[in-house]
């Protein structure tokens, strides 16, 4: 197997694994930080545990199979840092180098920054890819810039959005076209702001939807070539030279 072809399986490799790796990084930051919050049950605590060494065992083992289809291996491990630190950390924890329950605590949560920037790095590549990161900019940016404009023009007239705390969390339930109705725009400047915020939240999370699902399309089938005119005459062109030998005697 040479460069290329190691080069192109990785990339293959690091597609279809990549929603589940995503999943599992994100499953893994409650697993690891419940425990600071929550009493366990003795049984909890061995379901947690079982599949921490499980969610380990999976992204070991793709760490692996990366590593060894990449040419420059020690480059690529040090560029992909976070999975390296997401096998390497649970076996610094029977070392006991410090044996109080302190040092152990904060062990396990540091354990929880490499998961965090694997999720984050494969939802940006993953967002990236279908353009989502500018959806998602424009969407933050009309909350905060909808929650200061309905703030300015409703603050004076004895309203329930006196403050921009308020503001903001009508913008979110307006945005997600929840509308809760426990804070409402009275001004008619405030309620066209409403308006253009619910037509942007409608837009905003039906093109999320559907990239998502198109995404999921995409992931569980198998990516085919679409066909483009030139193929359509290459295939006309072939007919045509077909009936022609056949027509000769």
């Amino acid at each position: 197997m040479d460069g290329q072809q190691r080069v192109q399986l990785r990339e293959k490799f690091e597609r279809t694994t990549e929603l589940p790796l995503l999943i599992l990084a994100l499953a893994m930051i409650p697993l690891l930080g419940l425990p600071f919050f929550v009493q366990l049950s003795d049984t909890a605590d061995t379901a947690f545990l079982t599949a921490d060494w499980t969610i380990w065992a999976v992204f070991g083992l793709e760490l692996s199979v990366r590593t060894y289809l990449s040419e420059r291996r020690l480059a690529y491990l040090i560029q992909h840092w976070y999975d390296v630190l997401i096998v390497v950390v649970p076996f610094l924890g029977p070392l006991r180098v410090v044996r109080s329950v302190r040092a152990l605590r904060i062990l396990r949560l540091g354990r929880m920054v490499p998961f965090v920037v694997r999720a984050t790095t494969d939802a940006r590549a993953i967002l990236r890819r279908r353009g989502l990161q500018y959806v998602l900019a424009f969407g933050v940016m009309a909350i905060f810039a909808s929650a200061g404009a309905v703030y300015l023009v409703e603050r004076s007239d004895g309203g329930d959005i006196d403050d921009f705390g308020t503001a903001l969390w009508w913008a979110m339930t307006t945005m997600t076209t929840v509308g809760y109705g426990d804070v409402v725009p009275v001004t008619p400047a405030g309620r066209g702001i409403a308006v253009f915020l619910m037509l942007v939240g409608i837009s905003f999370f039906s093109w999320v939807t559907a990239n998502i699902a198109a995404f999921l399309v995409e992931f569980g089938g198998k990516q085919t070539r679409s066909v483009t005119v030139a193929d359509v005459m290459d295939k006309l062109e072939a007919l045509e030279r077909e009936i022609r030998s056949l027509r000769q005697p």
